[in-house]
């Protein structure tokens, strides 16, 4: 620039010129939004903020970690109380079934000892049977020899009788 006119030079003009096409040049880029997108931009913020609230919504009826951990302790009690139910409804059958088992033995000891002595009985009744009925069969054979000798003896008493007769 002279300093006396306050001009500019040639050369400076140039500078600055050129200075203002590059400027020119960089273009920059601008969003425009319509009254359609802020509308559409203002109903998309309305869905997240509906969404959030129901998310908060549903975080209030979440269980915390220490309501879980309580509900879970509770569970674990409900599942011992009924392991220790079970175990002892099977230590009653265990108990149930040994009693009945020692039942079955003393009345199975017991018929067998039973059957032995009617088995006993039985055997000895058949053999007194068996030997009376030996004993009366012996006799009675004894008394049918003899009845059946007796029409021998009679006859031969009667043929004595009548020899001894003819002779005198």
């Amino acid at each position: 620039m002279s300093s006396e006119s306050g001009r500019k030079s040639p050369s400076e003009l140039k500078a600055q010129a050129k200075m203002n096409l590059a400027q020119a040049a960089q273009t920059e880029t601008y969003v425009s939004i319509t009254e359609k997108n802020w509308r559409v931009l203002i109903q998309s913020q309305q869905t997240q903020i509906e969404m959030l609230s129901t998310m908060m919504n549903t975080m209030e009826t979440l269980a915390t970690k220490e309501q879980m951990m309580d509900f879970m302790n509770q569970q674990i009690d409900v599942l011992q109380e009924n392991a220790n139910q079970t175990e002892q409804a099977l230590t009653e059958f265990q108990n149930t079934l040994q009693k009945q088992a020692e039942q079955i033995q003393a009345a199975t000891s017991t018929s067998v000892e039973s059957f032995q002595s009617q088995a006993g009985k039985t055997s000895e009744e058949f053999s007194k049977k068996l030997y009376s009925a030996e004993e009366q069969m012996n006799s009675h054979l004894k008394k049918m020899t003899a009845v059946s000798f007796i029409p021998t003896i009679l006859l031969i008493i009667w043929e004595l009788i009548r020899h001894t007769w003819l002779r005198t």
